[in-house]
């Protein structure tokens, strides 16, 4: 599968991060990590991208239920998956957000945001 997709990747592990960028990069997508979500909002607003990826605990104040919400009041409908390390169903998600559990498989992200359904493919 070959996704060219951009995204946006919030997760405040380095490790977790490169190797984001490392394997969803070896599928064709352009992978932009940063560590928080104040970060991650001031690169969203000068950067398209197609979907994210957002870690639910960050750093700095905003969690990313938080950030995810934020994104979509400046681009409703925008496609964001959550990821956490704690039980997906306690994090206060909206209903239309996935939550993927870690450890996740990369190749599951990029056939959740690359899949035929997704990204007005």
């Amino acid at each position: 599968m070959r996704c060219s997709c951009s995204m946006l990747f919030v997760e405040d592990n380095y490790l977790l991060a490169q190797s984001a960028v490392d394997a969803l990069g070896d599928v064709g997508m352009r992978v932009h990590p940063v560590p928080d979500a104040r970060s991650a909002l001031e690169l969203f607003e000068r950067t398209r991208f197609d979907c994210a990826v957002i870690d639910v605990e960050l750093p700095g104040g905003i969690d990313g239920v938080e950030l995810a919400r934020r994104i979509r009041r400046m681009r409703p409908g925008f496609p964001i998956v959550l990821a956490t390390g704690y039980d997906a169903t306690q994090c206060r998600a909206p209903a239309d957000m996935p939550v993927f559990q870690k450890p996740y498989r990369f190749e599951d992200i990029a056939a959740f945001v690359c899949g035929p359904a997704r990204l007005g493919r």
